[in-house]
C-alpha cells in the first residue's frame, strides 16, 4: 500500500486591498477565508475576550449539538430559507470570495434533499410480501404482480412521492434491460427450449419444466413466432425485431391521480395476457399482442404513503426462482445497499420450517454476516389471520385462559338452535292458519254465490262439503294448536251434520237470513285467524332478533376467544423466531470458529451475547387482510376481519412506524453534517464580511513575533495530525492482514483439496445427494447458477465454501468493529488536539487582548472542526461498508471465470452418454484449475482492499488538509493580520456590501431559535425581520448608490472619518481600557457634512 501522505501546510497567500475589488485569496481557500474584523458598533469596543458581540446569537451553534431529531430537520428546512437569502444578497456583487460563496451555498442546498434508506423485502414464495407492502403502504392494491407467476418477476423500488402536481400523485417509472441483456438471455432461453435436433422440446408443453418456462417468455415476447420460426429464429435477431428493439434500454414514465389508475396501467406491462387468451386457444394466441414482463428490469413507484415520508426505499425483492440476470443484478445490488432487511414468511411455517433459523439458507446468512446487516434484519409473520381456534388452543395451552367464553359461546349455540326450533314451530302453526283461512274464504265465497243467486229469484240449498281432513303425516301442533282451530273444526263438524242430515231428509231452501247469519259467521272466523297469524308474525320476528343478537354476542365472544389465540400463535411465534434467529448465528458462529482453530474452540464459551441479540430482532407478526378490512378496504372482498378488534391489533400499524424510525439514524447523521458545514460557511463569511481590509493592528516587529509563535504552534498541529493519520491507516493495514488475508491464505489449501469431491457431488448418484441430468445441465447453462424444483445452486459458491466458512468470522470482526474502532479513535485523539491548539492559541490572544470578537468566531469554528472530525469515522465506515460488500461479491465472479470453459464443454455436450462426458470434463477442469482459481480470487479482492484503503487514506488526508488549511487561514488573518498597502482601501460600496452579508448572517441565526424551542422574539418580529432582510441590504444598495454620486464631494470627509477611527482602534488595541469618549470627533465630523 502506498505510504500515508500527511497534511501539507498551504504558504500562506498574499493579499491585496483594491479600490472596489474584494480582498481576494486562492480559490480553494474560500471556505476558510477569514479576516480581521470590522467593528459596526460602539458597544463592541468594549467587548472582552470570550463575549459575544451585542445582538448576536449562537442558534446555529447550539443547534450543530442538538440530539432531538425533529429539532435538527427543523433546523435544515430553516437551512433552505436562510441560504435563499445568502445567495439573493450575494447576487448582488461579483467577485471571487463571492463565486466561492455561492458555490458553497449550492453545494448546502442540493444536500437539504431528503435521504434514503434502502429496505429490502425478501421472502418465498406465497409468503404474502407484496400483500404485506400493501398494507404498510395504505392502499389496497398498488404492487404489480403477475396472476400466473406467484413470484415477484422484478425488483420493485417503492419511494415517497416529493411531487407537488396534484396530477401526479401517484408516479411509476418502468425500465426495461438492454439489448444485451436480452440476447443473453435469450440465448439460456433456447438452450432450455430446444432439443438435441434443434427442435422445440415436447417438455415446452409442461408449464413447470424448464423448457416450459422459457416456451413462456419468449412466446409472450413473440406471440406470432410459431414453433418451426421458433426453433430457427437467431436470439440477435429477435432482439432486433422493431417492436422489441424501441422497448429495450428504455424507461416507461407514468402518472396517475389514484392508485387504482396506476396499478390497471403498470399491469399492463408486468401481467401476463395468457389468462385471457388462454394457452389452448391457438386462434386467439395467434392474434395476442406482444407482452413486456420478460423484459422489464426493474420498476420503480413513487407514492406519498406516510410510511415512508420520512426516507424509508421499500424494495420488493424478487424470489429465489428468477432466472434472469439484469433482474438478478439489480437484486443484488440493492442488497449490497439495504440498510434495513425484512424477511417475510406466513406465520403457518415461520416456526415449524425454522425459517428465522435457516434464513433462506446457509449462503444468504452467510452474506449477512459479511454484509454486516444481521443487526438490520426484521422478521415479519404474514397471514396471521389463517388460524385454527382448536389447534391452536390446544397446542398452545389455551384451554383455561378461553374455557369460559368457549363454554358462552357453546351455550348460546345450543340457545340460538333452540329458537329456531320455536320458529320451526311457529311456522307450523301459521301454515296450519293459512290453510284454515284458505277453507274459510273458499266456504265465504260458496255462501256469497248462493246469496247471488236468491236475489236472483232462484232456489238454493247449503253447500254440501266435506269436512277438512288432517294431511297424512301431519304431526300434533299440541300446545300451539289456536282456539280458532278448535272453533272452526267444530263449526265444520256441525256443518257436515246438517249436510248429511239434510242428505237424509228433503233438504229446505235456504233463506236471506240464514245466508247472512253463515257469512257473518265465516267472516268473524276469518277475522280471528288473520289477528291469530299476525300474533304468529310478531313471535317469529321477536325470535329472530333474538336469534340475531345471539348470533353478534356469540361471534363477539368467538372473536375473543379467536384473538386470544391469535395473541397467543403471536407471542408464542415472536419468541420462537427470536431463539431461533440467536441459534442460526451462533451456530454458524461456531462453524466459524472451528474452522478457524478447532484446537482453541470452546462450545461452552459465547462469542457474543445471543440472549441481546434475540431481544434485539424485531418481529411483526401481521394480518394485512385484516387490516386492510378494517381500514375500510376489500370491500368485495368475503373475508371477515374476527379476532382483531382494532387495526392496532394486525400489527400493520407498528409496522408502518418500524419504517418510519428505520430512517432515524441516517437523517440524524445527515441533519449533524450538514448543519456543522452550514456553521463553518457562515462563521466564515462572519470573519469576511467584517473586514475592511485595514485592520492590521500590529507593527511589523509584533506581527513577526506572533506569526513565528503561531506557525510554531501550527506546526506542531500539522505534525501531531501527520502522525495520528499514519497509525490509524498502519492499524488498518494490521487489521487487514491479520483478519481477511492471513484467513484467505490459511483456507485456499482446504478449498484446493476439496473442490475435486465438491465437483463429484454435483453428479453423483441421486441417493448420495446427486442432481438429477437435467438440473446439471441447467446449472452448467447458467454458468453454475440456477434455482429449480431443487432449489437454488450456486456451484461457484459451492467451491469456494470452504474459504467462505473460515473468513466470515474475521471479517465481521475486521469491518463491524477493529476498523471502524480505528477510525473513532483517531477521530478523537484528533479532536483533542485541535482544541488543544485552540487553547492555546486563545490564551495568548486574550493576554495581549487580540481581536476578541474575531476570537468568539474562531472559537465557533474549531468546534465546528471538531464535529467535523467526529463525522468523519461514519463518512468513512459507510464507503468502507459499500467496498467490502462489493469485494465479499467478488470471489466467485473470478472462479466463474476461471470455470468457464468447463461450463460451455458440458453445455455443448448431447446425445447419448452426454451426462457422462459432461461430469468426466468437469472432474477434469477443476482438477487442473482449482490450483490457481482461489489464489486469482485472492489477488482480486486483495486488490480491491488496497484500493479502498487508498480511498480511505485520501478521504482522511483532504478532510485533515482541510480543516488544517482553514485553521491556518482563519487563525494567521484574524490574530497576525496581513501587510496591506494603506494608501489603498476598499471602497465604500465593498463595505456597505459586507455590512449587508453581515446583516443577514445576524438575523439569519435567530431564525434557527424556534429549532430549539426558544423565541428571542415575537412571532411578529421574527416574520418582521425576515421580510425586512432584503429591504435593508436593498436601502444599503440605494445608499451606496447615492454615495457614488456624490463620491469626490465626500472624499475628504471619509478619508478624516476613516482616520480617526483607525487611530482609535490602534490606540485600543494598545490599551483596551481606553475611553469611548474619541467617537464623538468623528460624529462631529459627519454631522458638520449633513
Amino acid at each position: 500500500m502506498e505510504p500515508p501522505v500527511s497534511p501539507r501546510v498551504k504558504p500562506e497567500p498574499k493579499l491585496e486591498a483594491s479600490h472596489g475589488d474584494p480582498v481576494k485569496g486562492e480559490p480553494s481557500d474560500v471556505l476558510s477565508m477569514s479576516q480581521i474584523p470590522y467593528r459596526h458598533s460602539e458597544a463592541e469596543a468594549s467587548a472582552t475576550p470570550g463575549d459575544v458581540e451585542p445582538d448576536e446569537t449562537n442558534f446555529l451553534e447550539r443547534l450543530c449539538n442538538e440530539n432531538t431529531l425533529e429539532s435538527l430537520e427543523t433546523g435544515i428546512s430553516i437551512t433552505g430559507r436562510l441560504l435563499n437569502q445568502l445567495r439573493d444578497v450575494l447576487s448582488t456583487h461579483a467577485g471571487p470570495d463571492v463565486d466561492g460563496w455561492m458555490k458553497a451555498i449550492l453545494d448546502l442546498e442540493k444536500r437539504t434533499a431528503p435521504t434514503r434508506t434502502v429496505v429490502g423485502v425478501v421472502g418465498n414464495t406465497g409468503a404474502g410480501k407484496s400483500s404485506v407492502i400493501n398494507a404498510v403502504l395504505d392502499e389496497e392494491r398498488l404492487l404489480p404482480t403477475n396472476c400466473l407467476r406467484a413470484c415477484t418477476a422484478s425488483p420493485t423500488e417503492i419511494s415517497f412521492n416529493y411531487s407537488d402536481d396534484p396530477e401526479e400523485l401517484y408516479r411509476a417509472e418502468i425500465e426495461f434491460i438492454s439489448t444485451e441483456d436480452w440476447i443473453r438471455e435469450l440465448q439460456i432461453l433456447f438452450s432450455d427450449l430446444l432439443d438435441g435436433n434443434g427442435q422445440i422440446s415436447h417438455e415446452a408443453t409442461k408449464t413447470d419444466s424448464d423448457a416450459g418456462i422459457a416456451y413462456a417468455k419468449v412466446k409472450a415476447v413473440y406471440p406470432q413466432k410459431t414453433r418451426d420460426m421458433l426453433a430457427k429464429a437467431n436470439p440477435k435477431d429477435l432482439a432486433n425485431e422493431t417492436e422489441v428493439r424501441t422497448i429495450l434500454g428504455t424507461t416507461k414514465q407514468l402518472k396517475n391521480t389514484t392508485a387504482k389508475d396506476l396499478y390497471r396501467r403498470m399491469q399492463h406491462y408486468v401481467d401476463s395476457k395468457e389468462k385471457s387468451t388462454g394457452p389452448g386457444d391457438p386462434k386467439k394466441r395467434a392474434n395476442a399482442p406482444m407482452e413486456y414482463w420478460p423484459l422489464i428490469k426493474v420498476v420503480r413507484i413513487f407514492t406519498k404513503a406516510h410510511a415512508l415520508s420520512t426516507g424509508a426505499v421499500i424494495v420488493d425483492l424478487p424470489g429465489v426462482q428468477d432466472s434472469n440476470a439484469a433482474r438478478a443484478a439489480v437484486a443484488d445490488n440493492y442488497m449490497k445497499s439495504c440498510t434495513g432487511l425484512w424477511i417475510v414468511a406466513p406465520i403457518t411455517r415461520a416456526v415449524d420450517d425454522k425459517t428465522a433459523k435457516s434464513l433462506l439458507g446457509n449462503s444468504f446468512k452467510r452474506q449477512l454476516k459479511y454484509d454486516g446487516t444481521y443487526s438490520a434484519v426484521s422478521f415479519i409473520c404474514s397471514k396471521t389471520d389463517d388460524i385454527s381456534i382448536t389447534e391452536a388452543a390446544e397446542s398452545l395451552g389455551l384451554e383455561g385462559e378461553i374455557s369460559e367464553s368457549w363454554e358462552a359461546a357453546e351455550k348460546m349455540k345450543k340457545t340460538k338452535l333452540s329458537l329456531e326450533s320455536q320458529i320451526a314451530d311457529l311456522k307450523k302453526v301459521k301454515t296450519r292458519l293459512v290453510e284454515q283461512l284458505d277453507e274459510c274464504e273458499t266456504q265465504t265465497d260458496m255462501w256469497e254465490d248462493r246469496q247471488s243467486q236468491l236475489s236472483n229469484g232462484e232456489v238454493v240449498y247449503a253447500p254440501s262439503i266435506s269436512s277438512k281432513k288432517r294431511k297424512r303425516g301431519e304431526i300434533s301442533l299440541g300446545s300451539f294448536k289456536s282456539e280458532t282451530d278448535d272453533r272452526l273444526d267444530a263449526d265444520d263438524s256441525d256443518l257436515s251434520d246438517k249436510e248429511n242430515s239434510q242428505q237424509d231428509q228433503n233438504r229446505e231452501p235456504l233463506t236471506e237470513e240464514d245466508i247472512e247469519d253463515r257469512i257473518a259467521s265465516l267472516r268473524e272466523q276469518r277475522k280471528k285467524i288473520r289477528g291469530e297469524r299476525r300474533s304468529l308474525d310478531s313471535q317469529i320476528a321477536e325470535l329472530r332478533r333474538d336469534i340475531e343478537k345471539n348470533k353478534n354476542e356469540r361471534e363477539k365472544v368467538l372473536a375473543s376467544v379467536k384473538a386470544i389465540c391469535i395473541q397467543g400463535r403471536n407471542d408464542y411465534s415472536r419468541s420462537a423466531i427470536k431463539q431461533d434467529f440467536a441459534l442460526g448465528i451462533k451456530e454458524l458462529d461456531q462453524e466459524n470458529a472451528v474452522e478457524e482453530d478447532d484446537t482453541t474452540f470452546d462450545p461452552d464459551q459465547d462469542i457474543r451475547d445471543y440472549d441481546e441479540v434475540a431481544r434485539s430482532l424485531p418481529v411483526f407478526c401481521v394480518s394485512s387482510r385484516a387490516y386492510q378490512k378494517l381500514s375500510g378496504r376489500l370491500v368485495k372482498d368475503d373475508f371477515q376481519s374476527h379476532g382483531f378488534l382494532s387495526v392496532e391489533d394486525t400489527e400493520v400499524p407498528k409496522l408502518q412506524e418500524h419504517a418510519r424510525k428505520l430512517t432515524e439514524a441516517g437523517r440524524t447523521s445527515h441533519c449533524r453534517r450538514l448543519l456543522n458545514d452550514l456553521s463553518q460557511l457562515i462563521n466564515s463569511m462572519r470573519l469576511w464580511s467584517r473586514n475592511d481590509g485595514t485592520q492590521s493592528t500590529l507593527t511589523d516587529g509584533e506581527k513577526r513575533q506572533e506569526e513565528q509563535h503561531l506557525n510554531k504552534l501550527l506546526n506542531n498541529l500539522e505534525e501531531e495530525l501527520e502522525l495520528l493519520l499514519r497509525l490509524s491507516i498502519s492499524e488498518m493495514q494490521k487489521s487487514l492482514e491479520e483478519h481477511i488475508f492471513e484467513n484467505i491464505d490459511a483456507s485456499i489449501p482446504s478449498a484446493v483439496i476439496a473442490a475435486p469431491d465438491t465437483a463429484y457431488s454435483w453428479g453423483a448418484h441421486r441417493s448420495e445427494g446427486g442432481l438429477f441430468w437435467a438440473t446439471y445441465k441447467a446449472t452448467v447453462r447458467r454458468q453454475g447458477v440456477y434455482s429449480g424444483a431443487s432449489g437454488p445452486r450456486d456451484f461457484n459458491q459451492e467451491l469456494f465454501d470452504p474459504v467462505s466458512r473460515n473468513l466470515a468470522t474475521g471479517w465481521e470482526r475486521a469491518f463491524q468493529r477493529r476498523i471502524p474502532g480505528i477510525l473513532n479513535e483517531f477521530a478523537t485523539k484528533a479532536s483533542v488536539k485541535l482544541r488543544d491548539f485552540h487553547q492555546s492559541v486563545k490564551s495568548r490572544a486574550e493576554q495581549r487582548h487580540t481581536n476578541p470578537a474575531g476570537l468568539v468566531i474562531l472559537s465557533n469554528q474549531i468546534m465546528a472542526h471538531m464535529r467535523t472530525l467526529q463525522a468523519l469515522p461514519a463518512t468513512l465506515c459507510a464507503k468502507i461498508t459499500d467496498a467490502q460488500r462489493e469485494a465479499s461479491r467478488q470471489f466467485t465472479p473470478v472462479i466463474c471465470n476461471a470455470m468457464m470453459d468447463a461450463y460451455t464443454e458440458c453445455t455443448n455436450e448431447s446425445g447419448p452418454g452426454s451426462y457422462a462426458r459432461m461430469k468426466e470434463a468437469m472432474a477434469n477442469h477443476v482438477d487442473i484449475t482449482r490450483h490457481t482459481m482461489f489464489g486469482e480470487a485472492y489477488d482480486v479482492v486483495k486488490g480491491q482492499f488496497q484500493v479502498m484503503c487508498r480511498a480511505v487514506h485520501h478521504d482522511i488526508c483532504e478532510s485533515t488538509q482541510g480543516v488544517f488549511d482553514t485553521i491556518h487561514m482563519d487563525y494567521m488573518r484574524t490574530l497576525v493580520g496581513t501587510e496591506v498597502d494603506r494608501s489603498k482601501k476598499m471602497s465604500r460600496q465593498e463595505l456597505d456590501f459586507r455590512r449587508g452579508v453581515s446583516k443577514v448572517l445576524l438575523h439569519g441565526d435567530k431564525l434557527f431559535a424556534p429549532a430549539l424551542g426558544e423565541s428571542p422574539e415575537s412571532a411578529s418580529e421574527v416574520e418582521k425581520m425576515e421580510a425586512t432582510v432584503d429591504d435593508e441590504v436593498a436601502v444599503d444598495n440605494v445608499e451606496t448608490h447615492d454615495a457614488n454620486d456624490s463620491e469626490s464631494e465626500n472624499k475628504d470627509l471619509a478619508k478624516q472619518a476613516d482616520e480617526l477611527m483607525q487611530a482609535h482602534i490602534r490606540e485600543e488595541t494598545a490599551d483596551p481600557f481606553v475611553s469611548d469618549d474619541e467617537y464623538p470627533a468623528i460624529e462631529v465630523l459627519i454631522k458638520n457634512k449633513k
